[in-house]
């Protein structure tokens, strides 16, 4: 029998999970799926080890829903941490509270406190440099039961694959594992998990599919669990199909977009078959909602009955869950949640800036944008530097297929880092074909750049002076040459959604 460590050991390498000098952020509640995981990475993270490069950061959140009981874990994973000379981050929020506070249940208000929790651990560390990923413990009867509780709500195609190895900045390297196989790790490894009362609360969805659906769904079907699985595979190769669709189609949709507000021209919005806008639809306001969008059938009839609508000048709203909100002013169908994105950044506040390695890809700070930075392969640069010899520039076009977001420099004209953040007064760029640089502010006003969208807007700068101008214009000292030998290809993305 092949040991857990290899299993885990293989389906990381397969995903990704543990990139190159990557920190990770343990999520550790005590019981024997989150012990499994810490001791696991523990055993193959850090110098010395399988993954040399990578550091892992334990942190543990008390939903204060069990009195002296989630006192008695928080100081058990503390301890447990320290003993494993492990950084450790301990939070505690009252749950219940919340619940109440937002209305929601307190299985959904515990999710979303734990997610939130995590990601300011994880936003703290990445401020320090380098890629941060959360690592939490869900395993494949996790993943049967997440998979019967969007059937039960009804989520569609998209909530039908449920879990995946990876989803935006969360890893899941037990997946690959039954429950009885991180029980079966903690006796071998010495491991005494604690007993989580709440597992057995009849109050909790989850806990009731566990303990009286599954069973009495195997009763009918002794392979359900792996039918689900099967199942799941399945659609997930149709919804790959769907997302490239909908990727292809988000620059001419998506009129702008920032952390809190993203504009939909309703026009391009209605021109795409209905399949293609509801997925659309849910990956904005997922990137709105912590990752997870919460439309149901009701939601998309509404909002496609509001852009259906003939512009007005009169401003039409829609009232959705998770605090969204969705308007309708002339074409443009504009989301946002809290109305957050009227609130402008204090003067005193500067936008952080992140080093980005070449290889490398980072999140820029205050977005929903992934930067990469990729070299271009040997051969590839050879047909390029060969076309460019002969001034074809309709072959390098050919060649490289630049696009508004993805664009090719001079390598040689920067070092092995870049540095990216979002716009700062004062900042400039020297225009393709110009002797001299311009401010920033005057190109985005001079391309009609919507006052909205310029402060999500990611610069990449080299040590010297500002590269790019994300999506709008690459400075006019690293454009390829004829003396060009190396090439970098620079991009941004969104940030995938959780599902």
């Amino acid at each position: 029998m092949v040991e857990i460590i290899e299993v885990v050991i293989a389906y990381s390498e397969q995903h990704g999970l543990l990139p190159d000098h990557s920190k990770i952020v343990v999520a550790v509640s005590g019981g024997a799926d989150s012990l499994c995981l810490l001791h696991l990475l523990h055993s193959l993270c850090g110098p010395g080890k399988r993954f040399p490069t990578v550091r892992l950061h334990v942190a543990h959140l008390n939903h204060q829903l069990r009195g002296e009981e989630g006192a008695r874990d928080a100081a058990a994973v503390a301890n447990l941490a320290a003993a494993w000379d492990l950084p450790a981050t301990i939070g505690a929020i009252d749950v219940p509270a919340l619940a109440q506070q937002e209305r929601r249940s307190l299985e959904e208000a515990a999710r979303e406190a734990r997610y939130r929790f995590l990601r300011q651990v994880a936003q703290e560390l990445t401020e320090s440099g380098g890629e941060t990923l959360i690592a939490v413990a869900h395993h494949m009867d996790d993943q049967v039961e997440t998979l019967l509780l969007h059937w039960l709500r009804g989520g569609g195609l998209a909530s039908m694959i449920g879990l995946q190895p990876r989803q935006r900045d969360i890893i899941r390297p037990l997946l690959c594992l039954s429950r009885a196989d991180t029980q079966a790790y903690c006796r071998e490894h010495g491991l005494t998990p604690m007993e989580d009362s709440s597992n057995t609360d009849p109050r909790f969805l989850r806990n009731r599919l566990r303990h009286e659906l599954l069973p009495l769904l195997e009763s009918l079907n002794p392979g359900i669990r792996a039918t689900l699985l099967r199942n799941a595979e399945v659609m997930q190769a149709d919804l790959a199909l769907i997302e490239e669709q909908v990727e292809h189609s988000w620059p001419r949709v998506v009129s702008f977009e920032q952390s809190a507000c993203i504009g939909l021209r309703c026009s391009e919005l209605q021109a795409l078959p209905l399949s293609l806008q509801r997925h659309l639809l849910r990956r904005v306001t997922a990137r709105l909602s912590a990752g997870q969008s919460p439309l149901e059938l009701r939601h998309y009839r509404l909002i496609e009955q509001l852009a259906q609508r003939k512009e007005s000048a009169e401003e039409m709203m829609l009232h959705l869950p998770q605090h969204l909100r969705v308007r309708r002013k002339g074409d443009t169908l504009l989301f946002t949640r809290d109305d957050d994105y009227q609130k402008q950044p204090s003067a005193k506040e500067e936008p952080i800036e992140v080093t980005l390695p070449i290889p490398g890809q980072h999140k820029v700070p205050g977005t929903s944008l992934i930067a990469c930075a990729e070299i271009v392969a040997e051969a590839v640069t050879r047909q390029v530097v060969d076309a460019l010899a002969y001034g074809n520039w309709n072959e390098v076009w050919h060649i490289l297929a630049p696009t508004r977001y993805v664009v090719y420099i001079d390598g040689g004209s920067v070092g092995h880092t870049l540095h990216v953040r979002t716009r700062r007064p004062g900042d400039r760029i020297r225009l393709l074909g110009m002797a001299r640089e311009k401010k920033v502010q005057d190109v985005l006003v001079d391309k009609h750049i919507a006052r909205a969208e310029r402060e999500q807007i990611p610069l990449f700068f080299s040590a010297k002076h500002c590269i790019w101008l994300a999506g709008v214009q690459v400075d006019d000292r690293v454009r390829l040459t004829e003396q060009t030998r190396h090439i970098v290809r620079l991009s941004i993305r969104p940030m995938e959604p959780d599902y």
